[in-house]
């Protein structure tokens, strides 16, 4: 009886623990769904104006984009032009369509602007259609948490703060192209004269890729002819290890999913601050 007493008290308190673990943790604005896309990428369901879609996530897409396809189920007239850079340097003229509300999960976030772009031309062939990519921009001024292909944890300021508390701070940079309508982010990465900044791509779900004028620096050759191992630090200590490119680039290169997928990344785009944290899983 005593054995079976203390049995009972003890599973009780363990609960009562849990139970007081589970109130204490701050509930967050909204939690979105990820679902796996591809090798190492994922997509996220939408809907405007009505219309459901579903889109590439994107932390390197800068501005959002949508098919010719979908602005016309939605409605939209592409109009002007939008112009920008993509690492290699070629240079992107797309139309636009404007002021779009992207409601996902129980969010509704509006676009200033929104670029249409065919990407399933840019896809290769045999890959699941998508309507398009779905970039920071949308999140522009919010704390966010990116889990590797699962959610997007868009933080209140309490599960905000106790987010950070077991992470691990790095510097970056906040990044506004196409007239400030783009947002992307790139981190500092270590070399001996200074940091670099890499951007930091979801969607680059190949090798990690390096500008030749900073290869030389991390001891990497320029030729960028086959994949190489690479290893070199973030700022802040994380080592980023995988395959690797070299390549011309407009910027100093580019961190893909090979190393984002093994890190929770929170995202303060209102400070311009970042923090890592390793993503369930990822050993």
């Amino acid at each position: 009886m005593i054995t079976l007493w203390s049995t009972l008290m003890a599973a009780t308190a363990a609960l009562f623990a849990t139970s007081v673990r589970t109130a204490a943790i701050p509930a967050p604005v909204a939690v979105i769904s990820l679902e796996p896309f591809l090798r190492a990428q994922a997509t996220v369901h939408a809907i405007v104006a009505g219309v459901d879609g579903t889109f590439m996530f994107d932390t390197g897409e800068g501005l959002t984009t949508i098919s010719p396809a979908f602005a016309d189920k939605i409605g939209c007239r592409p109009w002007g032009q939008v112009s920008g850079f993509r690492m290699s340097g070629e240079r992107l003229d797309n139309p636009h369509c404007d002021n779009l509300v992207f409601e996902i999960g129980t969010e509704r976030l509006k676009a200033p602007a929104v670029t249409t772009v065919d990407i399933m031309k840019l896809m290769g062939p045999g890959v699941p259609a998508i309507d398009g990519a779905i970039g920071l921009d949308l999140f522009a001024g919010k704390q966010i948490t990116i889990v590797p292909r699962k959610q997007i944890i868009v933080e209140s300021p309490q599960s905000f703060a106790a987010r950070i508390t077991t992470a691990r701070e790095n510097p970056i940079r906040i990044v506004r192209d196409v007239e400030g309508l783009a947002l992307s982010v790139d981190g500092a990465v270590e070399t001996p004269l200074g940091f670099a900044w890499m951007e930091l791509d979801s969607g680059n779900g190949g090798s990690l890729v390096v500008a030749n004028h900073i290869a030389p620096l991390l001891g990497f050759k320029t030729d960028g002819s086959t994949p190489e191992p690479m290893r070199f630090r973030l700022a802040n200590g994380i080592v980023v290890d995988g395959m690797g490119r070299t390549r011309d680039l407009i910027m100093d290169g580019n961190l893909g999913a090979q190393f984002l997928n093994q890190w929770n990344l929170t995202l303060d785009l209102k400070a311009g601050r970042a923090w890592l944290s390793p993503a369930p899983g990822s050993g």
